[in-house]
């Protein structure tokens, strides 16, 4: 477990040192039997099941692709991706493997997250001590006992308790000279008006610290006793607050400790609660972890992808929530190569309960494995749901499953497209209808959507997506050459920022990365996919795009004519916008007088060379 104290970084130089004196061949051979294939290297790739050596490993680029998952990168990705670990852990080890001192200094965004870290660090020393040691704790140790979880899973998981009274961990801050405006930052004080001091914003409540994937307290739960005076006037948990360290819609409770065992499984089991999560891990089904209060999201599933291939959603009963069962249908069609499965356990009853009962490990580990996949639950459901034979009964589960499949994006990979065949042929055969019926009205479905969808984004003159680079897009296509062009030479990101103003492109995720790009410009750092690594650390996404797009570049010949090309054409707009603007206002025009200057104007716009900026 970190420290708490700042994660030191190296300096632009120091990266580029780092990278130069660990030869991706050297790194990667140490970790799998690698061969001489011509001028590249070969291995099985550890990031799929490779049954033949799908992994090429370039030493004059410094990279490594496997063409079979598409894994790819350079000597950190790689230790990233096979180790698990962020960049800046990547960064130490590689450091340490080549007998290089990291300078001891940190980043202004490093700062402002090691002060945040030490206080969480502080309170939960606190918290943990008022469990084991306040008298006022003892209705807290009867709650914990009652729910029959061990001394060891108290420990591991960091428990502890914050005591009725108002002002204890302000009293205790104030004793040991602690910043009490750190506490407050990170959501644990709060001021009372007037400067009268602060309260404690968590109070006869046990505690429960939430711990990013590097095992650091970055927010902490807090469950009311069921005892308490203040049970029936406030919520049953309650979070601390949002922070630059805690963001509860992209932090998943107990990852630091299951990412292992869900890499051994293939899955992690996402469940409610975090007494579920502790009571897994009590009897040994440690591929268990939850989200904070929330269903699942886009940014979990970002979170998780780089640990498992799959996540399986455990509902309490006999069915899942129709509602939630939607929503992580959308998500499984959103997120291509990565896997939502369901499971419902058995008796009404939640993990922690099941799990509790004689033989509850067994029946739990068996939900697990009989998941199924979110599509086919909700096929299941609705042939319950609407049961019979009638016209209208068949009618509702084709068109109810239809729209769910209809959602799935126009470029699908190949494990959705036969999964989409297969819940066709399902649906099918159950009802007994053509195959080419239930396509055709598929297809109706899809288009229905689209026209949707285009109706709903001219009306709301929605932002492309993120990450959709559409191609089909010409200034969206001249946006991505730019940055297929610098990510491959950075060198050019000089030429580019005194040519290109950021306001020029207008996809809001190529728009972030050219942002980033001009930012360590001007800071004299090296404004290539390194530098990125940690301007992008909020948006791994986007990072990946970035790869993609320098993976592009490099096979791009003649790059700073490419460049010079896409700058006439900013230029070119921008005189044509120009000269639109001075024909509408010539239409308005009151008089001649007016009208001639508008038409000398007309003219200059015209006289000026094409590549002018």
């Amino acid at each position: 477990m970190d420290s708490g104290v700042p994660v030191r970084i190296a300096s632009p130089e120091l990266k580029k040192q780092i990278k130069t004196a660990n030869d991706i061949i050297d790194v990667i051979s140490g970790y799998l039997p690698v061969a001489p294939a011509g001028k590249i290297f070969k291995a099985v790739c550890p990031f799929h099941n490779d049954t033949r050596p799908s992994l090429t490993i370039d030493r004059q680029f410094q990279n490594y692709r496997c063409w079979a998952c598409d894994a790819k990168g350079d000597v950190f990705d790689f230790v990233m991706k096979f180790d698990k670990v962020e960049f800046p852990e990547a960064l130490r080890m590689l450091a340490e493997r080549a007998g290089i001192a990291l300078e001891e200094r940190a980043s202004p965004e490093e700062e402002v997250r090691g002060r945040l870290l030490r206080a969480m660090k502080w309170a939960e020393g606190k918290y943990c001590h008022g469990l084991l040691e306040e008298p006022l704790a003892e209705s807290a140790r009867e709650y914990l006992g009652e729910r029959q979880l061990t001394g060891p899973t108290v420990r591991q998981f960091g428990l502890g308790f914050a005591p009725l009274p108002g002002d204890w961990l302000y009293k205790i801050a104030l004793k040991e000279s602690f910043p009490v405006d750190v506490l407050e930052e990170v959501g644990l004080l709060g001021a009372r008006d007037e400067g009268r001091g602060y309260y404690d914003r968590f109070r006869d409540r046990v505690m429960f610290p939430i711990r990013d994937i590097r095992g650091q307290t970055v927010g902490f739960g807090g469950r009311i006793l069921p005892s308490s005076a203040y049970a029936a006037r406030g919520p049953k948990y309650y979070n601390s607050s949002e922070t630059a360290l805690f963001r509860k819609s992209e932090l998943v409770y107990g990852l630091d400790l299951a990412r292992h065992a869900g890499s051994s499984a293939g899955y992690l089991a996402v469940v409610e609660g975090y007494t579920d999560v502790m009571m897994a891990h009590q009897f040994g089904v440690q591929n268990v972890v939850a989200t904070m209060g929330t269903a699942l999201t886009a940014a979990h599933v970002q979170q998780l992808r780089r640990y498992v291939p799959k996540v399986v959603l455990v509902f309490d009963g006999d069915e899942a929530g129709e509602s939630a069962t939607d929503r992580a249908l959308e998500l499984f069609w959103s997120q291509n190569d990565f896997d939502i499965g369901i499971t419902s356990l058995p008796d009404g009853l939640d993990p922690c309960d099941l799990l509790l009962t004689p033989d509850g490990p067994a029946r739990f580990k068996a939900a697990l494995d009989k998941h199924q996949s979110v599509l086919d639950y909700k096929l299941d459901a609705l042939f319950k749901q609407f049961t019979g034979t009638s016209a209208e009964a068949a009618q509702q589960i084709v068109d109810r499953a239809l729209t769910l499949i209809a959602a799935a994006p126009q470029t699908m990979s190949a494990r959705h497209q036969m999964r989409q065949e297969s819940a066709v042929t399902r649906i099918s055969h159950r009802l007994g209808l053509r195959q080419e019926t239930v396509w055709a009205r598929l297809a109706e479905l899809k288009m229905d959507r689209r026209r949707r969808e285009a109706t709903a984004t001219r009306s709301e003159n929605a932002s492309p997506p993120a990450i959709a680079l559409q191609k089909s897009n010409p200034e969206g296509a001249v946006e991505r050459q730019l940055l297929e062009i610098l990510l491959a030479e950075p060198v050019l990101v000089s030429a580019a920022m005194a040519a290109v103003p950021l306001e020029r492109l207008q996809h809001s995720g190529l728009k972030r990365i050219l942002q980033e790009l001009y930012s360590l410009h001007e800071l004299d750092h090296p404004a290539d996919l390194d530098g990125l690594r940690l301007k992008l650390s909020d948006r791994p996404d986007l990072l990946e795009a970035a790869a993609r797009l320098q993976d592009v570049g490099r096979h791009m010949t003649d790059r700073p004519e490419w460049l010079k090309r896409i700058v006439a054409h900013y230029a070119k707009s921008d005189l044509d916008s120009k000269s639109k603007a001075v024909r509408q206002q010539l239409i308005g025009a009151a008089d001649d007088d007016k009208s001639k200057d508008l038409l000398r104007k007309l003219q200059g716009t015209k006289a000026q060379p094409s590549g002018a900026a």
